[in-house]
């Protein structure tokens, strides 16, 4: 388990394996250590490790994300060109 703590906008970043989140002794534990950051005004965050293959579902994420941007980017350039024809019209 990894903690990362964040002043400025006051969160406790709790990084765990999937063996952590399976461990339900050390889960309950958590969950003290949890309320005593809450009760110091913190926000609790906690991430856990996947079990997917990192190399190939940041691929896919980095393949979806330009899949978006480029709809957006069509979609803008649609609505230049038809504001241009509309404005020709007149």
């Amino acid at each position: 388990m990894m903690l990362e703590v964040c002043e400025n906008n006051r969160i406790a970043y709790f990084w765990l394996t999937c063996e952590e989140k399976a461990n339900e002794e050390l889960q309950n534990i958590l969950q003290d250590i949890y309320k005593e950051w809450k009760q110091k005004g913190y926000k609790v965050c906690t991430f856990v490790s996947g079990g997917g293959d990192l190399v190939d579902l940041t691929k896919e994420l980095l393949i979806h994300n330009k899949q978006v941007l480029a709809k957006k980017a069509v979609k803008e350039a649609e609505q230049v060109i038809h504001s241009d024809y509309t404005m020709a019209e007149r």
